[in-house]
């Protein structure tokens, strides 16, 4: 693994260990279940194109400030959304328009479908759920069930555009923070509760006025990502 991606990787699950809360190790895809889903580049660099990931269901937005026309594409490699100048359409009978609603796909939608767009944005930018870069199985991952209390790259993903017929990729990775132990958690319980009540105390949590677990669990988490991740 390069080590500029690696090093993005232990950053992101890193600072993602201090806002997810103990406890919430359950399965899906979303950030409160450990799973983070974060961009990395554009391959190659467009001039005036921005992406992000962001909020609880890893969303994705892309902001086109380029004087070009973006064209994101879907599953099966068909037109799915397009960034016009001041305003963004998506194509209805893309199958991907439905496989991100999680719905079906009807007989009408396909890659070679006859174009129906609608507008469904004005001005530049556009945030949507992609299920291509979330995990969206009912399980966890195989080798997050065999190993739930390491951080993993999950895998890296690739979204197909073109910006004024010049294709480019848009790329990311999404990765699961692991669960810490329970005997750990309890032991950082008993560390800063309340003698006799069990709750978090401030003023036993070396000045943690949050009354979340301290920042040294997520520190200690951090440090085990550099062996964890795939290529070490």
């Amino acid at each position: 693994m390069p080590g500029r991606l690696r090093g993005q990787i232990v950053a992101v699950l890193a600072g993602a260990a201090l806002t997810v809360a103990s406890g919430v190790w359950a399965h899906g895809g979303t950030r409160s279940t450990g799973y983070f889903s974060t961009f990395s580049s554009l391959e190659p660099h467009v001039l005036g194109v921005s992406v992000n990931v962001f909020g609880r269901d890893n969303t994705i937005r892309l902001s086109n400030y380029s004087g070009k026309t973006v064209i994101v594409f879907g599953r099966s490699n068909e037109p799915y959304l397009r960034f016009s100048s001041k305003r963004i359409e998506k194509k209805m009978r893309s199958p991907t328009t439905f496989l991100n609603s999680s719905h079906t796909v009807p007989a009408g939608a396909g890659r070679d479908a006859r174009p129906r767009w609608r507008k469904v944005a004005s001005g530049a930018s556009y945030a949507w759920h992609d299920h291509r870069i979330v995990w969206t199985g009912t399980r966890p991952p195989l080798v997050i069930r065999r190993a739930p209390h390491v951080s993993h790259l999950v895998f890296r993903w690739r979204l197909p555009a073109t910006a004024g017929g010049k294709r480019f990729v848009i790329a990311g990775f999404l990765g699961r923070l692991g669960a810490a132990p329970a005997t750990k958690q309890r032991r950082r319980h008993e560390l800063v509760a309340d003698r006799g009540r069990g709750r978090w105390s401030p003023a036993r949590a070396r000045g943690n006025r949050s009354g979340s677990p301290p920042r040294e669990a997520a520190g200690s988490l951090a440090q085990s990502l550099t062996a964890s991740l795939p290529g070490s």
